[in-house]
């Protein structure tokens, strides 16, 4: 079953994604890996919600990498990353990503958090994981996710003293070629930005594909042009951040201060600043931000439903008001943070099509405070 995601096939419509029938039963003997930020809400509100999404984002570069770019299943959730990896790839995703807990505790001062869990363990608590591959651009594929399983993971990770948490000897020095966090916040176009996250609650008479296929059809029709037309990175890219920012940035995913491959981002970092900044007129850089909004994650499904989406305050209302009156009426869990701006951290292997990725989060906590929001229902 190593080749399973490789063979799955690839959905175009994301309507269909609500619908659990079209997801595939992920092989009992792969592994789930699961990275968060120990404390980021309270990082955040100090402030570094950018630390804590691009360690959640490294924690997938690391991976991919380290497996020398096998494809694998994997999710970003905004201060952390959850990744399925065909048994007996889990030690080398693991040393590395104990790498990079190392950088992020020397580096950053922030607590990676990393731990393991084979899927037959879930599915002795009744857990399972379902996994499809969504197109959202004839090159750009990501894995989409179905289930409780991830969210049981996830609850046995977060407890204290947890047995998930890894505690190998083995560290490797994580190889995050490819991570890139150097675009200016994307501003809202509409007024402002919403994370959202769903859960569609279990239970006598609840379904939960009926739940998120009214709810997904019900965001489609607020938008005139659907959820598409609320990606926050369709608005015009403000550039890359100041060089003297980015290079203080690039010292601290580096092990050691001065190496070949950090004087080479370096100085990548000064050529394409003045290339994107100046808009130098190379077709082959205008393609790759043209395919910016078609290669992003900005609506995903891992379990529950994540979007971050560019509203009027008039869209963001009725958006608010379906879900509270879908959660009063028992059918749903969900958690909303309103910003101005979005964020975006990518994972860069070429600018042809299909060789970038770009994941989405709203500034100031996004995802991870609309996580908390949700919590807070289910008390």
């Amino acid at each position: 079953m190593q080749d399973f995601y490789l063979k799955l096939p690839v959905l175009s419509d994301f309507a269909s994604l609500a619908n659990e029938s079209n997801y595939s039963i992920a092989p009992s003997d792969w592994w789930v890996i699961l990275t968060d930020i120990q404390g980021s809400t309270k990082a955040i509100h100090e402030g570094r919600y950018k630390d804590v999404n691009t360690l959640g984002a490294a924690s997938i570069s690391a991976a991919q990498n380290a497996l020398d770019n096998l494809e694998f299943p994997f999710v970003f959730g905004g201060d952390g990353a959850t990744l399925l990896v065909p048994n007996g790839s889990q030690e080398i995703v693991l040393e590395t990503l104990a790498g990079l807990q190392d950088m992020a505790r020397h580096n950053f001062g922030l607590v990676l958090r990393l731990g393991f869990i084979q899927i037959s363990e879930l599915e002795k608590h009744g857990a399972h994981i379902k996994v499809a591959k969504f197109a959202v651009s004839e090159s750009c594929v990501l894995a989409e996710f179905y289930g409780n399983g991830l969210q049981v993971a996830e609850e046995f990770f977060k407890e204290e003293g947890s047995r998930l948490e890894y505690r190998g000897s083995k560290i490797s020095d994580p190889n995050l070629n490819g991570l890139s966090c150097r675009w200016k916040p994307l501003t809202s176009r509409n007024g402002v930005i919403l994370s959202v996250i769903i859960e569609a609650r279990t239970g006598k008479g609840l379904n939960t594909s009926a739940t998120f296929n009214r709810v997904i059809q019900q965001l489609e029709a607020i938008f005139s042009g659907g959820m598409e037309s609320a990606n926050p990175a369709l608005g015009e890219l403000r550039g890359y951040r100041s060089a003297p920012t980015l290079l203080r940035e690039e010292r601290r995913y580096q092990k050691r201060r001065f190496t070949f491959s950090g004087i080479s981002r370096a100085i990548e970092i000064l050529i394409a600043g003045c290339l994107f900044n100046f808009k130098v007129p190379i077709p082959k850089l205008r393609r790759y931000v043209e395919d910016i909004p078609s290669h992003c994650d900005f609506r995903k499904f891992d379990s529950s439903f994540r979007a971050v989406l560019d509203c009027s305050y008039e869209q963001a209302q009725a958006i608010e008001f379906l879900l509270q009156n879908e959660y009063s009426t028992g059918t749903l869990y969900f958690g909303i943070h309103r910003s101005d701006q979005a964020m975006m951290t990518c994972l860069v292997e070429g600018l042809k099509p299909g060789e970038h990725l770009h994941f989405i989060d709203g500034s100031g906590g996004g995802y991870t405070l609309a996580a908390k929001q949700m919590k807070m229902q289910k008390v």
